[in-house]
């Protein structure tokens, strides 16, 4: 881990951002929920793997993470189907973990 107070503020980063996501997601539009959980996944798995507390399969969801959260702008169809894409991919890593 790069140092405890590094690590510390990265985290307190992250929270502000979700405790603020949420507050703003009350007038927002409905989609933006599922876009702002996943952005704070990523968020996560970034301060994770700057720390040295990482994984492949979290890089992997990362990666599948970036490319495909921006379609909520573009199309909801396509943003919900990358969604539940991604959870049978997780669901996968999930499996061959077991």
């Amino acid at each position: 881990m790069k140092n405890n107070e590094t690590f510390k503020k990265q985290i307190f980063g992250l929270v502000c951002y979700m405790v603020t996501s949420a507050c703003n997601l009350v007038n927002e539009t409905k989609s933006y929920g599922p876009f702002r959980l996943i952005d704070a996944a990523s968020r996560l798995i970034t301060i994770l793997s700057e720390n040295q507390i990482s994984s492949s399969n979290l890089e992997k969801i990362q990666a599948k993470i970036e490319q495909g959260k921006y379609k909520v702008m573009e199309d909801k169809s396509q943003f919900s189907s990358f969604l539940n894409e991604l959870v049978l991919y997780i669901t996968s890593l999930i499996e061959d973990q077991n």
